[in-house]
């Protein structure tokens, strides 16, 4: 398992509550640490109309723009497979 993007204390992101994360497993996929996040009838429209939906043993979880983008340049930098 690894870290990808910068840890949540160098995004300022440090607190009980407050440590957004996305870590990569061995096999390849992604743990996300976030916030559950209650679904709204005006998000469940929205992501209907996209074609997206949660299902059984799924989770919303948010996870703040930051946390997401320094991951993304990461990977973005090590190409498709990983490798960089």
């Amino acid at each position: 398992m690894r870290r990808i993007g910068s840890t949540p204390a160098e995004r300022g992101s440090v607190g009980a509550n407050n440590c957004p994360d996305v870590l990569e497993l061995d096999d390849g996929d992604f743990f996300v640490i976030g916030q559950l996040h209650p679904l709204t009838a005006p998000e469940a429209e929205r992501m209907n109309e996209l074609g997206a939906s949660i299902g059984e043993g799924e989770a919303l979880v948010l996870v703040p723009r930051d946390c997401i983008l320094a991951a993304a340049k990461q990977l973005a930098c090590e190409g498709v497979a990983g490798a960089g």
